[in-house]
C-alpha cells in the first residue's frame, strides 16, 4: 500500500519541513483542520480550539473557532518552505508501525528534494515517534527537530479513564436529555481509546519511554514546546433570561477530585489536559511553554513566529 504522503513544493533553494501528527489523528490536523478528528475519530477538532461565546442561541454549544485562526501547513506554506505530511495507517497502533512508515516518507522526500535540508516537527506522539527515530537511524540531513506538546517522559493519559465517570455524572444533570444519549456513547468511546495499547506505550516508565532517553545529536538544533493551559474545551449552557453557563474541562471535575490529586496534566500552569509541560520538555532543546490546551499547541500564532525563527535560522 503506498504511503499517502500529501507534498507541497515551495520556493527553490528553501528547506523541506515534514510534519507528524499525534494519537488518534490525521494529517488533516496539518492540512485541512477543518476536515480534521481527534481521538480516533471521537470529535471534531474544532472542539478543541473553539472559545467560548455567548452568541449561539442553541440549548448547548461548544463556543467558536476564531476565523482568523492559522494552521502550522498554512503558514509555512506562506513563508515558501517546502512542505510533507501522511497520515498513519493505525494512528492508535503501536509506534512501530508510524516509525516503520516515517522511514518511508523520509525516502520519498529524500527523492523529491535531493540534497535539501529536512526539519521534523511533530506535535504529540508524533514527536516521539520521530525521536525515535532519529536515535535509531542516520539523521544527518536533519537540520532540525521541533515537538509541540510531546510527552518525552510520557503521559498518565491511561488513567485518565477513571476521572470519565465523575465527568459523564456531572454532565447527564445538567445535559438536555435529548443530547445525554450521545454524551454517553463518546465517553465510552474515549474510555476505549484511553485503554489502547498505543496508550499503554506512553506511560511514564514503560520500555518505549524507556527507550528514548538516550540524546540526541548535540549538533542538531532542537526545539521544543509545552502547554499550561488544561482547559481542553467547553460547554455553553444557554439558560431562562437569555443568560449563560459556560463549564469547561477540567474544572467539571471540581469535587470529584481535590486539587492536592489532580495529575499534572490537568493541572492549570502544568498541563495542556494531555501532556505536562516538564514531560514537554525535550532534552537539550531551547524550550519554551505557552498557555495553551494540547490541541491549541499547533495554532499558537506565537509557537508559530518561534518555530519560523528556528527554521530560517536554521537554512543559514
Amino acid at each position: 500500500m503506498d504511503l499517502p504522503l500529501i507534498t507541497h513544493s515551495g520556493k527553490p533553494g528553501m528547506p523541506v519541513v515534514l510534519l507528524i501528527h499525534g494519537l488518534g489523528m490525521n494529517n488533516y490536523f496539518w492540512v485541512d483542520p477543518g476536515k480534521s478528528s481527534v481521538l480516533g475519530g471521537l470529535a471534531p477538532l474544532n472542539l478543541f480550539l473553539a472559545e467560548a461565546s455567548e452568541e449561539s442561541g442553541d440549548a448547548v454549544s461548544f463556543g467558536k473557532v476564531d476565523p482568523h485562526i492559522e494552521g502550522l501547513w498554512h503558514v509555512l506554506e506562506q513563508e515558501g518552505f517546502s512542505l510533507a505530511s501522511w497520515s498513519q495507517s493505525q494512528p492508535i497502533g503501536p509506534i512501530r508501525i508510524a516509525l516503520q512508515e516515517l522511514d518511508r516518507a523520509l525516502e520519498a522526500v529524500r527523492s523529491k528534494w535531493p540534497d535539501t535540508p529536512i526539519h521534523i516537527i511533530g506535535h504529540s506522539r508524533g514527536g516521539l515517534i520521530a525521536r525515535r527515530y532519529l536515535l535509531e537511524k542516520d539523521g544527518s540531513d536533519i537540520a532540525g527537530f521541533v515537538t509541540i506538546c510531546s510527552p518525552h517522559s510520557g503521559t498518565g493519559m491511561a488513567k485518565f479513564t477513571r476521572y470519565l465517570k465523575p465527568v459523564g455524572v456531572f454532565l447527564e444533570k445538567i445535559m438536555p436529555a435529548p443530547s445525554r444519549a450521545g454524551l454517553t456513547k463518546a465517553l465510552n468511546r474515549l474510555a476505549i481509546f484511553l485503554q489502547s495499547p498505543a496508550i499503554s506505550e506512553l506511560e511514564p516508565g514503560s520500555e518505549f519511554i524507556a527507550s528514548i532517553q538516550k540524546p540526541l545529536s548535540a549538533k542538531m538544533p532542537k526545539l521544543s514546546f509545552g502547554g499550561t493551559s488544561p482547559a481542553l474545551f467547553q460547554i455553553i449552557f444557554r439558560l431562562p433570561a437569555g443568560s449563560h453557563k459556560i463549564v469547561r474541562f477540567p474544572d467539571m471535575l471540581t469535587g470529584a477530585i481535590s486539587a492536592k490529586r489532580l495529575p499534572r496534566e490537568l493541572t492549570p500552569g502544568l498541563g495542556d489536559a494531555l501532556v505536562s509541560a516538564a514531560s514537554a520538555r525535550l532534552k537539550d532543546a531551547r524550550h519554551y511553554d505557552f498557555p495553551v490546551n494540547h490541541v491549541k499547541s499547533a495554532y499558537d500564532a506565537g509557537i508559530h513566529h518561534l518555530i519560523l525563527d528556528f527554521l530560517h535560522r536554521g537554512k543559514n
